[in-house]
């Protein structure tokens, strides 16, 4: 007997390959949300930093140069230009917004046994890094509905890390910026 469903099952087949494809995507280990995440987790340590050294959250020409060599590695990557200024800016305001937070939190700093990193040395080459993978899967390839679930998938990171919704919301639409096509 014949079966008359081999399209049904064939497109059945395609989904499923498509859905695999985009869970795939959101759930490796280089994935834009966890990297957004593990990206933001640095930023108690250099509020930290920048509390003990008397340093200001804001640091308009670090953060003009950051800016202007994550937009140039992105542009080198195949990138546009626009979307990577915005992916970054996002993610810059909400670190800035955590840093914020530790700091009302510790107004008085920490006691005296913590050890507080080098942001030369420690941070800064870590977020570096961090920044060169962001690069690197915001680079790769994807559909509309990938880049949908990216986004729902980093909301929902965001928030089980602990994230306020103010730290939250220029991270998503810096990522929302930086997936467009």
């Amino acid at each position: 007997m014949r079966f008359v469903f081999s399209p049904f099952l064939s497109c059945c087949h395609a989904a499923l390959l498509g859905l695999a494809l985009i869970l795939s995507a959101c759930s490796s280990r280089s994935s834009l949300p966890m990297l957004m995440v593990e990206r933001l987790n640095w930023m108690d340590e250099v509020a930290l930093a920048k509390q003990v050294k008397s340093l200001p959250i804001t640091d308009p020409v670090r953060e003009a140069e950051l800016l202007r060599t994550m937009t140039q590695r992105g542009v080198a990557a195949g990138l546009k230009e626009e979307n990577v200024r915005r992916f970054f800016t996002g993610q810059m305001l909400a670190a800035k917004v955590v840093q914020e937070e530790w700091l009302r939190q510790h107004p008085q700093g920490v006691t005296s046994d913590v050890k507080v990193p080098d942001l030369k040395q420690t941070v800064r080459p870590a977020l570096d890094a961090i920044g060169q993978k962001m690069i690197a899967s915001l680079a790769k390839p994807r559909t509309p509905t990938a880049s949908a679930a990216i986004l729902v998938e980093a909301g929902q990171r965001l928030a089980r890390a602990g994230y306020s919704k103010t730290v939250s919301q220029p991270a998503l639409e810096g990522l929302e910026a930086g997936l467009a096509p």
